[in-house]
């Protein structure tokens, strides 16, 4: 029967401590005579999800500055080709599960597209703002309005009555205005640039916020993807052959 010579040394490391982020996953391909399912590969969850310790350090989808394709307008459409999606991701940090916030990180490629720091952050703070009241389930309004539809038999939240649906029509109502503001400001300046545009909180679910805005033309960097990122590598032109 085996011993395990090591098990006093085990407790000498704080327990606490965690894993090394250093140390590699060891993947378990071959367990035993193949009974169970093996994890996909070393760099992968539980869950088959990338685990990378800065998302926004490398170029990629993950990176703020990233230009998305615009999933918002027809495949065939004009705007397709000539706009792109900044994708500002969630803040789980400020209202947890509660209530959608967003990070309020700057992509500094919205500077030249016409949105400032400033007003950048300006948009965040009223959306967090807003949404935290929101959809806060222990304001008082919100307290009566689920009284008010287990008493009605939930008729309350069919006819609108509730808070929430009304505050967020109006963020809604103000982020249409928003965007014909900055619409009107850049055709006053006639910069020749097509204005950016805040795309509906309920069109992407409140997951993320995405701003259209022009195509700047920034062409991803060159990837050499494993089989479990979904990064499209470009392709490279072939290395000349050295003579011998």
């Amino acid at each position: 029967m085996a011993t395990n010579d090591g098990a006093g040394e085990s407790f000498e490391r704080d327990l606490e401590r965690g894993r090394d982020e250093n140390a590699p996953r060891m993947s378990n391909v071959s367990v035993g005579d193949g009974i169970g399912s093996a994890l996909s590969s070393t760099n992968s969850s539980i869950m088959g999800d990338d685990i990378q310790g800065d998302l926004g350090d490398e170029w990629g989808p993950q990176h703020p500055c990233y230009p998305h394709l615009n999933p918002h307008v027809p495949v065939d459409s004009v705007e397709y080709a000539t706009t792109r999606i900044i994708r500002v991701r969630r803040d789980w940090l400020l209202h947890g599960d509660l209530a959608p916030a967003f990070s309020n990180l700057y992509p500094e490629i919205l500077d030249p597209a016409g949105i400032s720091e400033q007003e950048f952050r300006k948009v965040i703070g009223k959306l967090n703002t807003e949404l935290g009241e929101t959809f806060n389930p222990y304001a008082g309004r919100n307290v009566v309005d689920s009284i008010m539809g287990a008493v009605t038999g939930w008729l309350w939240d069919d006819f609108g009555m509730t808070a929430s649906k009304k505050k967020l029509a109006a963020l809604e109502h103000w982020i249409e205005q928003w965007n014909t503001e900055i619409q009107k400001s850049m055709a006053a300046e006639d910069s020749g640039l097509v204005a950016p545009k805040i795309i509906s909180l309920r069109q992407t679910g409140y997951m993320t916020l995405d701003i259209q805005i022009p195509d700047p033309e920034i062409a991803p960097a060159p990837s050499t993807a494993g089989a479990n990122e979904s990064r499209t590598a470009l392709t490279m032109e072939p290395v000349p052959a050295m003579a011998v």
